[in-house]
């Protein structure tokens, strides 16, 4: 197995884990908007004084959707490290991290209909379909943003749950979508999982040259709000 450094910044979590050897050494910290005071000192940290080369094989990224300046963030400390080592990449969707997280503690059921949702702050949010089966999180369609009313569904089977940050916006939700859905927004992803799912190949990911990653901006045209008028509560 390969020996996985993952970071994820794309919510108000700042999460951070090696899996190595079937040891997982990780960090996970509720920072709101101050990623970037914390995730070199969380490093440093889990490293314990070993060199980046010594530890790691492969670098693990969630590339949002999410909040820009978290997302940028972790792409480019994950871009600094690789170059640094002349290590690969791997950018995953932090959507679909957030499904994993909620499946691998426990809160979701066989056959549930996920929606991950992240709150886009602009009275909007970023969402992705999925059902949980057998351990595993399968997508439907790609990330998308939208207003709470204008949600859409990707087949015709509504939510069961709704995970994330984006469960504030649910009562908003069109009721034959998400009307009888549970509820957990205070699931983030988690780079724990993400590390030991890539470490034990569980997830299709491939790896990428560290100049090649990028944040997954999905965010449509909106208009330029002042953070009061923007609804933020971080």
């Amino acid at each position: 197995m390969s020996r996985v450094l993952a970071l994820d910044t794309a919510t108000h979590a700042c999460t951070l884990a090696l899996y190595a050897e079937g040891n997982l050494c990780g960090r996970h910290e509720i920072v709101a908007r101050a990623h970037n005071r914390h995730i070199l000192g969380m490093l440093s940290a889990i490293l314990g004084g070993r060199a980046l080369a010594d530890a790691v094989d492969i670098i693990a990224c969630g590339i949002g959707p999410g909040s820009f300046t978290g997302l940028r963030v972790a792409v480019s400390v994950a871009q600094g490290l690789a170059w640094s080592q002349d290590m690969p990449v791997h950018g995953f969707c932090s959507l679909e991290a957030q499904a994993h997280t909620a499946g691998h503690q426990g809160l979701l059921r066989e056959g549930d209909r996920v929606l991950s949702a992240i709150d886009a702050q602009i009275d909007q949010f970023y969402g992705l379909w999925g059902d949980w089966r057998g351990g595993a999180f399968a997508t439907d369609g790609e990330a998308f943003v939208c207003a709470p009313e204008g949600l859409l569904a990707e087949s015709s089977c509504p939510a069961t749950i709704v995970i994330g940050s984006g469960a504030r916006y649910q009562e908003r939700m069109p009721s034959d979508l998400i009307s009888t859905a549970r509820s957990l927004p205070d699931v983030t992803p988690d780079a724990r999982v993400m590390a030991e799912l890539l470490s034990r190949g569980s997830l299709a990911s491939q790896p990428q040259p560290a100049h090649a990653l990028s944040p997954q901006y999905v965010q449509r045209e909106i208009g330029w709000k002042k953070l009061s008028e923007q609804g933020r509560r971080d």
